[in-house]
């Protein structure tokens, strides 16, 4: 069970998506239902992971509400990437933004030498310390003395991993 943020590919209005609010309990099927009939490819932007319908309601309506000002028809609304971001946050022990093929991509140093990401977000670019670029999972990477450097608490992806990945 999920309550999930999609949005329709191929559509720009001023920097806004036209992004649905919805819960499902089998969510691979609801986005093919609705791209059935639906010129423009629906995609997934993130999703809150639940234990129960009645959280799925809560969530859902909180996060309806919180949005009511940019409401368009039902469950679809005008949004920023920044609201989207803002309304996985809101949830981040149990959200994930959708991650792209190019999690680990170095796109160049800080000053310290520490390697900085591509982001792994098609729609801009998200800190590691925010979402991790492996998982996706909203609490991000965090330090770790007895590991050494940032982990993700979630699935154990680390900038370690991609160098030893990734022997250039």
């Amino acid at each position: 069970m999920s309550v999930h943020f999609l949005t329709e590919l191929d559509n720009s209005f001023s920097g806004r998506l036209y992004v649905k609010i919805g819960r499902s309990k089998a969510l691979k099927r609801r986005i093919a239902d609705l791209q059935t009939g639906n010129r423009r490819t629906i995609a997934l932007m993130g999703e809150i992971r639940t234990s129960s319908i009645k959280e799925d309601k809560e969530i859902e309506r909180d996060l309806h509400d919180r949005f009511s000002d940019k409401s368009d028809t039902r469950e679809w609304y005008f949004l920023s990437i920044e609201d989207v971001i803002t309304g996985l946050k809101q949830y981040s022990a149990t959200a994930y933004i959708t991650v792209g093929n190019d999690a680990f991509e170095i796109v160049s140093y800080d000053r310290d030498a520490v390697p900085e990401f591509a982001s792994p977000w098609l729609w801009g670019d998200v800190d590691v310390y925010e979402f991790c670029p492996n998982c996706g999972w909203a609490c991000g990477w965090t330090y770790s003395e007895n590991f050494g450097g940032d982990l993700c608490l979630e699935c154990g992806a680390s900038e370690h991993d991609y160098d030893t990945s990734n022997p250039d």
